[in-house]
């Protein structure tokens, strides 16, 4: 499949890296289909490029990897919501904001750790869920 895209131009993307997202990322409801685009050179760093609106792309990483300690309870609904058989089946994004300063320069990088993404590896179904009771915030620090 072709995808036209304002940050990578025209992508030939696969099955295999095709994600949908019930109801959408917060705050991007209509935005339910992406394309998973690897960086190179950069393990554990993506972009969720949107195939409904070629604008939209999003930086994520691998929740895991930059945060070996992250612990996260999914509820029943959520788990349900993806088909979440086993937890070996998931694979948890967080979504990436560099924050700059004036003369353009990255000032911080923070993670969403709050709201992660989990994706459902089997069935490529993934949902964005908001952690109730969490030590976490939308802007964990990722550069020191």
């Amino acid at each position: 499949m072709q995808i036209t895209t304002a940050r990578f131009g025209v992508l030939d993307a696969i099955e295999d890296q095709m994600v949908e997202i019930e109801g959408g990322l917060l705050g991007f409801p209509d935005a339910s289909r992406y394309v998973r685009v690897a960086i190179p050179d950069a393990h554990g760093w993506q972009w969720l490029q949107s195939v409904d609106d070629p604008e939209l792309a999003f930086l994520a990483i691998d929740a895991f990897l930059f945060f070996p300690s992250y612990d996260l309870e999914l509820s029943d609904a959520d788990v349900a919501a993806i088909d979440l058989q086993t937890s070996a089946d998931a694979e948890v994004l967080a979504l990436v904001t560099v924050h700059g300063s004036d003369d353009g320069a990255a000032r911080s990088i923070t993670a969403n750790l709050l709201g992660p993404l989990v994706i459902n590896d089997r069935t490529k179904v993934g949902r964005q869920v908001v952690l109730s009771n969490s030590q976490y915030s939308t802007r964990e620090s990722l550069s020191g």
